[in-house]
């Protein structure tokens, strides 16, 4: 399954992981679909994915996104609870920030995970505390 390695944070509800360097958008499925699988998860946990400055993201391209997305709504709606699940994108390079943004953009009608694109960490965490 997948290679990455999720932490949980069980006061706040999140789990969190960082994307490796070569990390494609394939693998990531994969560690998300192990996410349900990691000791201490429930479904009510809001997401935070961190992408650092030496993730390639060369494999995220318009198309595997959208393939990427039929995955997640699949996902989301087996193993998210709660009236709006949120998850967090945290990107500080200005130029690999524009996919996470994409992303954003193609989730957001219909969806039921609200997306938000940060700079960072304590950005995401502060608009996962909210109730909006």
């Amino acid at each position: 399954m997948g290679q990455g390695v999720w932490s949980l944070d069980a006061d706040r509800q999140i789990a969190e992981i960082t994307f490796r360097p070569q990390q494609t958008l394939l693998e990531l499925r994969d560690d998300i679909a192990a996410l349900p699988d990691v000791p201490g998860w429930t479904p009510d946990f809001d997401l935070v994915f961190i992408i650092p400055d030496d993730a390639a993201l060369d494999t995220f391209t318009p198309e595997g996104l959208a393939a990427h997305q039929d995955f997640m709504r699949g996902w989301n709606a087996g193993h998210r609870e709660g009236a709006t699940p949120k998850t967090a994108l945290v990107c500080s390079n200005d130029l690999k920030r524009v996919i996470p943004h994409l992303w954003e953009a193609m989730t957001r009608d219909g969806w039921k995970t609200r997306i938000g694109v940060f700079p960072t960490r304590q950005e995401a965490l502060a608009w996962l505390e909210t109730d909006t």
